[in-house]
């Protein structure tokens, strides 16, 4: 089942949906880092993150 994080910083609209949790978690930080100059806990990831289903 894929996943899916949107960032919820102003009005970025950074989106990402993957299979693996481990590619959302690694791209969601690099976007956090080159484009918002900052960094995000693993738990604010975790809750971000959702997971759905494809029809």
């Amino acid at each position: 089942m894929p996943y899916q994080f949107a960032c919820s910083e102003g009005s970025c609209q950074f989106a990402i949906r993957s299979s693996s949790s481990d590619e959302v978690e690694r791209l969601v930080r690099a976007h956090v880092r080159m484009t918002h100059n900052g960094r995000i806990d693993r738990a604010d990831i975790e809750r971000g993150m959702e997971r759905v289903e494809l029809a």
